[in-house]
């Protein structure tokens, strides 16, 4: 079976399910957008989007098509697992541990421990990337984050 059809038949249904989900949100709320609005306008670019990508597949050629087969040859799982149960422990801990210890131990496992970058890298990126997203959320958008044992 062809896998660009595959899932340009999941996408678009996804698409169509979103849009569905913000027309029923609703559109419009006394002249201004309304909750649904940007659902809706999001949903229905993957829905098109989609449909272009399924009737583009009719076109290349049987030997040129990826199988669905072959998409799954060379996957490295026990990274791909890892990333899972990394994901799933900082939602579990992001509560109680707070946004800038989670972000941050996320992306130091991920970088030193999946990716083999040096300590550097990894104790550095992290560290800027978590406290501008932390000034941007709370300081530019008035957002609060989760602030666990640190208080803040």
């Amino acid at each position: 079976m062809n896998a660009e059809r595959v899932a340009s038949l999941f996408w678009f249904l996804l698409g169509v399910a979103a849009a569905y989900g913000g027309f029923d949100l609703g559109l419009e709320n006394e002249g201004e957008p309304g909750s649904g609005f940007l659902t809706f306008i999001a949903g229905i670019f993957v829905a098109v989007m989609a449909a272009i990508i399924f009737f583009q597949s009719y076109r290349a050629s049987a030997e040129e098509s990826p199988r669905i087969a072959d998409l799954w040859r060379g996957v490295n799982w026990k990274r791909a697992v890892a990333i899972v149960l990394l994901t799933l422990v900082f939602i579990l801990s992001f509560e109680t541990a707070g946004f800038l210890i989670c972000s941050f131990v996320l992306l130091v496992i991920i970088m030193r421990g999946l990716e083999g970058l040096s300590w550097k890298i990894s104790l550095v990126l992290p560290a800027i990337t978590v406290l501008a997203t932390y000034v941007l959320f709370t300081f530019i958008l008035k957002t609060s984050l989760p602030a666990g044992v640190l208080g803040f």
